[in-house]
């Protein structure tokens, strides 16, 4: 596998929690809108990517007896997790997302602005082993970064995201560096569509995509549960955002 981004995001773990919303306004709907999606009272959590343990707060707080485990890169973003209110059952893990997992199924994954500091394959290898690591009925829920449909609105989304950036008090530098990792890791980039469409050709069930705002999205799998079960579970309608195989 390909060594990951040594840039995690532009920003040290110190200044990330303040840092975020500047830079992905929409990420307290984004986190939101995973815990709605969580499976009811699953027993096992893992968490990728957990980084400084603010999604991993709400799964706590969302599923209190749920076996929680979080995996992140970055051994200062894990000592800040790790001091949080309320993660103090929580194991983290200091490892790259793409080695191997602890052992066992899950009942849900779960991962919120992390993939795309990957390569696309190492992405498609992360689906197929979440997939192969979910218990029947589980969940694979995916909040990420995504590219746009064509080059037109990808420089728009780009000029009304820098402008947002610098309204909400992010400094030139930090803007010009998320601009250009945006720029460089383009090519393994893809949009919601394309993401979803990788989790149903890996083998998941179906597949939605309930939430977008500009480049954020979220993508949800599911292994081995209807759809009809999952609208009884939850209101409003899924219509034009299921994938199905």
């Amino acid at each position: 596998m390909t060594e990951p981004d040594p840039d995690h995001g532009v920003m040290e773990a110190e200044e990330y929690d303040r840092l975020i919303r500047a830079i992905v306004p929409s990420q307290p709907l984004l986190l939101a809108t995973i815990i709605d999606y969580m499976p009811s009272h699953p027993r096992r959590i893992l968490e990728l990517g957990c980084g400084t343990g603010i999604l991993t707060t709400m799964v706590r707080e969302e599923c209190p007896d749920a076996e929680v485990i979080g995996i992140d890169l970055s051994p200062e973003m894990l000592r800040m997790a790790a001091a949080k209110p309320g993660l103090g059952g929580v194991r983290f893990l200091a490892q790259d997302l793409r080695d191997a997992w602890p052992e066992g199924r899950y009942d849900a994954i779960v991962t919120s602005l992390c993939l795309h500091h990957v390569s696309r394959e190492d992405r498609a290898q992360v689906v197929r082993r979440a997939l192969r690591a979910l218990s029947p009925g589980g969940r694979f829920i995916c909040g990420d970064i995504y590219r746009a449909g064509d080059d037109w609105e990808e420089e728009l989304q780009r000029e009304i995201w820098c402008r947002g950036m610098k309204r909400r008090g992010a400094s030139d530098d930090v803007v010009r560096g998320m601009v250009a990792q945006r720029e460089a890791n383009m090519p393994a980039f893809t949009t919601v569509s394309e993401f979803r469409d990788m989790l149903v050709e890996s083998g998941f069930d179906r597949a939605v995509a309930p939430f977008t705002s500009g480049s954020v999205g979220l993508v949800v799998g599911f292994a081995g549960e209807c759809l009809e079960e999952l609208m009884r579970k939850n209101t409003g309608s899924l219509e034009g955002n299921v994938c199905r195989p």
